[in-house]
């Protein structure tokens, strides 16, 4: 079918397999319930308004087609190509988007609710504001090459999912699974995951400024020269994750689970934690070589954690259980230690002497008395730096 004028048509539950159109105009046409249209061609078609609901159109191919305002849902695009073509405020919620890929094609406002499939790629799209996922079952959804505002995603369940290249603003992904998601190079200032899983994923090379992250969880997450800087992360489960070469800069972490959480820099100041609040997280066997200056652990537990060659300048540890914790070559000058006990695991650690006696009271004694015996100790049996 070549160069044909269909506007308003109804074709209405036909057969047509394997039709190929081209340059035909289908706007407001009724195309609703197509039957083994697989393999269908639609090239260069205006297809505005036109309703595909319904129909079998699995590997199928648009290419450079108007399908703006289309009503396409519940369709069948098993392994479907869309490529150049334009889908404004196009729906297709609910379809099966299995293996569908969608190449250097304008998705604003469009609504990808509730659709279901493996393997489903957007990629270098032209225009991607307003794109709903909402709801959307997705494993191993792969967006590449994206510049977007305002995704709607919340409740978006795609485990495995590759990121790469996103930059989009205001996106929500709030209570999102994304378990093994991998985010490489991606800009998403504030974006909303509150509640979201990312256990076992990756962010590397990404900025997250802001984001917010409260009840997330996020266990064995590793994030690599990241900036999480701002981020909302009150009550995130991240047990055992791993934070390197990264900034959790002014970060609100109160009451976070990071039991057995790895958080380094290399150097130590290359993982920023300066002024980030920790108050009453869990630290348990963490081991954290980072920038903590000003930072607050008011009541935190931080028993049998490594704190050795990180910077606590001005930190507020008031309360911190820091049974046998690890202190080597860590700087305390300012920091307040009121009510920190012993035993804590010190050696060479710069105003730590004069953090326990401003802070004084009995704890402070004990604390200062053993760490005396303790430096008495390690001086004799010396034999070269840690």
């Amino acid at each position: 079918m070549e160069r044909t004028n269909l506007t308003g048509a109804s074709l209405r539950s036909a057969y047509v397999h394997a039709l190929a159109a081209q340059t035909c105009v289908f706007d407001g046409a009724d195309l609703t319930g197509l039957r083994d249209a697989t393999g269908t061609l639609f090239h260069g078609c205006s297809m505005r308004g036109t309703h595909l609901d319904d129909g079998h159109l699995s590997g199928s191919s648009f290419y450079q087609c108007d399908l703006s305002d289309a009503s396409m849902r519940n369709m069948n695009l098993q392994g479907a190509l869309i490529s150049e073509c334009l889908l404004d405020s196009a729906a297709l919620d609910g379809s099966c988007v299995d293996q569908l890929s969608v190449t250097k094609s304008s998705l604003r406002d469009t609504s990808l609710r509730s659709v279901a499939g493996h393997g489903l790629a957007l990629q270098r799209l032209t225009a991607a504001d307003g794109l709903v996922l909402a709801d959307a079952g997705l494993p191993q959804l792969r967006l590449t090459g994206i510049q977007a505002h305002d995704w709607r995603a919340a409740g978006l369940k795609a485990p495995d999912a590759d990121f790469t290249d996103l930059t989009v603003t205001a996106a929500d992904f709030g209570g999102a699974q994304l378990t093994g998601a991998r985010w490489t190079r991606c800009t998403l200032p504030q974006v909303r995951l509150g509640g979201a899983s990312l256990s076992n994923g990756s962010i590397v090379e990404s900025s997250l400024r802001g984001a917010v992250l409260t009840a997330a969880r996020g266990e064995n997450l590793h994030i690599v020269e990241s900036d999480l800087s701002d981020a909302e992360m009150s009550t995130f489960l991240g047990r055992c994750l791993t934070v390197r070469d990264s900034s959790l800069a002014r970060a609100d972490l109160r009451h976070a689970n990071l039991y057995r959480a790895m958080i380094t820099g290399d150097p130590p100041r290359g993982m920023s934690l300066r002024r980030a609040v920790l108050d009453g997280a869990t630290l348990v066997q963490a081991y954290i070589a980072a920038d903590l200056r000003e930072a607050g652990l008011v009541g935190a537990n931080c028993a049998y954690s490594r704190f050795s060659q990180s910077d606590l300048s001005g930190a507020r540890l008031d309360g911190a259980g820091m049974y046998q914790s690890t202190w080597v070559k860590t700087v305390v000058t300012g920091a307040s230690l009121t009510g920190v006990k012993a035993p804590v695991f010190t050696d060479r650690c710069p105003g730590l002497a004069e953090a326990l006696e401003r802070d004084g009271g009995p704890a402070a004694t004990e604390f200062a008395a053993f760490v005396e015996n303790l430096g008495a100790a390690l001086a004799k049996g010396r034999k070269g730096s840690t």
